[in-house]
């Protein structure tokens, strides 16, 4: 009898695992998040990091001021922070996020190149919130270059 609760058990918690370890459910950035982190991974499909490791709105890698890839959340949704942060860390470049979509294909990143990753995430407007810059509801979290 013991072994069969024993095996339950087992049973029960690798079905609540999952896969992939990174489907944990990170909160959304909040007003007191400030400034993110971001780390970009090698390669010419990067995946793209932040900490703190909270949800975002906006995912967008630029060269030169010219979007190469961008994924939103649906942008009726931003008056609410909570449905409109669901992009979750970390991101590879290319691969559409759940909760999210994409403006267009991403363009192919090369070699010796450099672009930014931009993050925003959404406040409620009234939030006093220290941003890079601000947009209505829409938060600059963060601005990082790399090079490939």
């Amino acid at each position: 009898m013991k072994r069969a609760r024993l095996w339950a058990s087992v049973a029960m918690i690798l079905m609540g695992c999952g896969d992939d370890p990174t489907q944990l459910q990170a909160e959304p950035c909040t007003p007191d998040t400030g400034a993110l982190s971001v780390s970009v991974g090698p390669g010419l499909t990067p995946v793209i990091d932040w900490e703190p490791s909270c949800a975002v709105a906006m995912v967008l890698i630029e060269e030169g001021g010219s979007d190469q890839w961008l994924v939103s959340t649906d942008e009726a949704l931003w008056d609410d922070p909570a449905q409109a942060n669901l992009i979750q860390p970390p991101v590879t470049y290319g691969v559409v996020p759940a909760d999210a979509e994409q403006s267009g294909p991403p363009l192919s990143l090369r070699t010796g190149v450099t672009y930014e990753v931009i993050l925003w995430h959404v406040l409620t407007e009234s939030s006093a919130a220290t941003c890079l810059q601000r947009f209505e509801s829409a938060c600059l979290g963060a601005i990082h270059e790399f090079q490939r």
